[in-house]
């Protein structure tokens, strides 16, 4: 689903799985549009992911984790 914090536009997904470390120490992240993507050192060095947080990805590549509070009062969904 899209979201927009004006100006910025980002894709979002919810987390809904933390799991494991993988061998080259990142967390496997699971989000609701079926993805397992994996949180790397820096990213995690800002956020411990929890059940409900925001994996967001920006327009020119660069994601991270938001919490669910801090993106849901700054991000509303994009209609249609």
């Amino acid at each position: 689903m899209r979201y927009v914090a004006n100006p910025v536009e980002v894709d979002a997904f919810k987390v809904i799985g933390v799991g494991s470390v993988t061998s080259n120490a990142n967390l496997l992240v699971e989000c609701d549009d079926g993805s397992t993507r994996q949180a790397d050192a820096p990213m995690l060095s800002r956020i411990s992911p929890v059940i409900g947080d925001y994996w967001v990805i920006q327009s020119d590549g660069y994601e991270y984790l938001n919490p669910k509070e801090t993106f849901e009062r700054k991000y509303s969904p994009v209609p249609g």
